[in-house]
Protein backbone atom coordinates (compact mmCIF):
# COMPACT_ATOMS: atom_id res chain seq x y z
CA UNK A 1 0.00 0.00 0.00
CA UNK A 2 1.13 3.58 -0.77
CA UNK A 3 2.19 5.77 1.93
CA UNK A 4 -0.20 8.97 1.70
CA UNK A 5 2.81 11.36 1.83
CA UNK A 6 4.57 9.48 -0.81
CA UNK A 7 1.73 12.10 -2.92
CA UNK A 8 2.60 14.91 -0.67
CA UNK A 9 5.99 14.90 -1.42
CA UNK A 10 5.80 15.79 -4.92
CA UNK A 11 3.14 18.36 -4.57
CA UNK A 12 3.95 20.45 -1.33
CA UNK A 13 8.08 19.59 -0.37
CA UNK A 14 8.12 21.96 2.92
CA UNK A 15 4.80 20.28 3.91
CA UNK A 16 5.95 16.63 3.35
CA UNK A 17 9.03 17.47 5.48
CA UNK A 18 6.88 18.59 8.12
CA UNK A 19 4.97 15.78 7.82
CA UNK A 20 7.58 13.55 8.17
CA UNK A 21 8.95 15.56 11.13
CA UNK A 22 6.20 15.06 13.14
CA UNK A 23 5.89 11.00 12.57
CA UNK A 24 9.35 10.45 13.23
CA UNK A 25 8.85 12.75 16.45
CA UNK A 26 5.95 11.16 17.21
CA UNK A 27 7.31 7.98 16.72
CA UNK A 28 4.42 6.83 14.35
CA UNK A 29 6.88 4.57 12.11
CA UNK A 30 3.35 3.87 9.45
CA UNK A 31 3.21 7.57 8.82
CA UNK A 32 7.15 7.77 7.85
CA UNK A 33 7.67 7.92 3.89
CA UNK A 34 10.78 5.92 4.46
CA UNK A 35 11.97 5.90 0.68
CA UNK A 36 11.72 9.73 -0.07
CA UNK A 37 13.47 10.37 3.44
CA UNK A 38 15.90 7.83 2.94
CA UNK A 39 17.12 9.62 -0.23
CA UNK A 40 16.34 13.09 1.34
CA UNK A 41 18.94 11.76 3.91
CA UNK A 42 21.68 10.53 1.50
CA UNK A 43 20.97 13.86 -0.30
CA UNK A 44 22.16 16.02 2.82
CA UNK A 45 25.51 13.54 3.13
CA UNK A 46 26.40 14.63 -0.82
CA UNK A 47 25.12 18.26 -0.40
CA UNK A 48 27.75 18.54 2.33
CA UNK A 49 30.73 17.07 0.65
CA UNK A 50 30.01 19.46 -2.44
CA UNK A 51 29.85 22.09 0.32
CA UNK A 52 33.24 21.32 1.29
CA UNK A 53 34.76 20.84 -2.54
CA UNK A 54 33.17 24.63 -3.49
CA UNK A 55 34.80 26.31 -0.88
CA UNK A 56 38.29 23.48 -1.16
CA UNK A 57 37.51 24.97 -5.30
CA UNK A 58 37.36 28.80 -4.13
CA UNK A 59 41.10 28.78 -2.24
CA UNK A 60 42.52 27.10 -5.04
CA UNK A 61 41.39 29.84 -7.68
CA UNK A 62 42.43 32.52 -5.23
CA UNK A 63 45.80 30.48 -4.66
CA UNK A 64 46.16 30.26 -8.51
CA UNK A 65 45.69 33.54 -8.94
CA UNK A 66 48.23 34.80 -6.57
CA UNK A 67 50.94 32.68 -7.77
CA UNK A 68 50.54 33.37 -10.96
CA UNK A 69 49.00 36.69 -11.67
CA UNK A 70 51.33 39.34 -13.05
CA UNK A 71 51.19 42.75 -13.01
CA UNK A 72 49.01 45.90 -11.82
CA UNK A 73 45.89 43.65 -12.00
CA UNK A 74 47.36 41.50 -9.12
CA UNK A 75 48.70 44.37 -7.31
CA UNK A 76 45.11 45.37 -7.00
CA UNK A 77 43.46 42.42 -6.55
CA UNK A 78 45.88 40.12 -4.17
CA UNK A 79 44.14 41.24 -1.06
CA UNK A 80 40.86 40.62 -1.94
CA UNK A 81 42.63 37.49 -2.97
CA UNK A 82 43.74 36.75 0.62
CA UNK A 83 40.44 37.84 2.55
CA UNK A 84 38.48 34.82 -0.11
CA UNK A 85 40.77 32.39 1.00
CA UNK A 86 40.63 32.66 4.61
CA UNK A 87 36.64 32.90 3.97
CA UNK A 88 36.44 29.85 2.20
CA UNK A 89 39.11 27.92 4.78
CA UNK A 90 37.07 29.01 8.06
CA UNK A 91 34.07 27.65 5.60
CA UNK A 92 35.58 24.37 5.08
CA UNK A 93 36.52 24.41 8.42
CA UNK A 94 33.02 24.59 10.14
CA UNK A 95 31.93 22.01 7.63
CA UNK A 96 34.57 19.40 8.55
CA UNK A 97 33.66 20.59 12.72
CA UNK A 98 30.21 19.71 11.62
CA UNK A 99 30.82 16.53 9.97
CA UNK A 100 34.06 15.19 10.86
CA UNK A 101 34.08 11.94 8.56
CA UNK A 102 34.49 13.93 5.71
CA UNK A 103 37.91 14.71 6.60
CA UNK A 104 39.88 11.46 5.17
CA UNK A 105 38.21 12.14 2.06
CA UNK A 106 39.86 15.68 1.50
CA UNK A 107 42.47 14.63 -0.75
CA UNK A 108 39.85 13.09 -3.53
CA UNK A 109 37.65 16.37 -2.44
CA UNK A 110 40.59 18.39 -4.02
CA UNK A 111 41.63 16.67 -7.18
CA UNK A 112 38.08 17.55 -8.37
CA UNK A 113 38.15 20.64 -6.90
CA UNK A 114 41.37 21.71 -7.90
CA UNK A 115 40.05 21.52 -11.65
CA UNK A 116 37.29 23.42 -10.50
CA UNK A 117 39.21 26.34 -9.19
CA UNK A 118 41.58 26.37 -12.15
CA UNK A 119 38.69 26.75 -14.45
CA UNK A 120 37.84 29.66 -12.44
CA UNK A 121 40.89 31.51 -12.11
CA UNK A 122 41.15 30.91 -15.81
CA UNK A 123 38.67 33.53 -16.29
CA UNK A 124 41.00 35.73 -14.78
CA UNK A 125 42.60 37.74 -18.43
CA UNK A 126 45.79 37.83 -17.38
CA UNK A 127 46.09 34.22 -16.65
CA UNK A 128 47.05 31.83 -19.16
CA UNK A 129 46.39 28.12 -19.55
CA UNK A 130 49.97 26.70 -20.20
CA UNK A 131 51.15 28.19 -17.13
CA UNK A 132 48.65 26.96 -15.27
CA UNK A 133 49.75 23.62 -13.68
CA UNK A 134 47.13 20.35 -14.51
CA UNK A 135 47.34 18.67 -11.57
CA UNK A 136 47.17 20.92 -7.83
CA UNK A 137 50.73 21.73 -6.53
CA UNK A 138 49.77 22.17 -3.19
CA UNK A 139 48.84 19.35 -0.88
CA UNK A 140 45.53 19.25 0.99
CA UNK A 141 47.90 20.64 4.33
CA UNK A 142 49.06 23.70 2.57
CA UNK A 143 45.21 24.49 1.00
CA UNK A 144 43.93 24.18 4.80
CA UNK A 145 47.01 25.79 6.50
CA UNK A 146 45.84 29.53 7.48
CA UNK A 147 49.66 30.60 6.99
CA UNK A 148 49.87 28.78 4.04
CA UNK A 149 50.30 31.10 1.15
CA UNK A 150 52.35 30.18 -1.96
CA UNK A 151 55.65 30.92 -3.34
CA UNK A 152 55.48 33.22 -6.35
CA UNK A 153 59.45 33.51 -6.60
CA UNK A 154 59.21 30.42 -7.81
CA UNK A 155 56.93 31.49 -10.99
CA UNK A 156 57.66 34.84 -11.41
CA UNK A 157 58.86 35.52 -15.27
CA UNK A 158 58.10 39.22 -14.91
Amino acid sequence: MRNPSSDLYGRDYYAWLQDQVRALRERRVEDVDWENVAEEIESLGKSERRGIRSHVATVVEQLLKLQYARGIFREYSARGWRVSIRSARRQIQELLDESPSLRPQLAEMLVRAYGDGRIEALRERTLKENILPKTSPWTVEQVMDDAFLPDRAATTRD
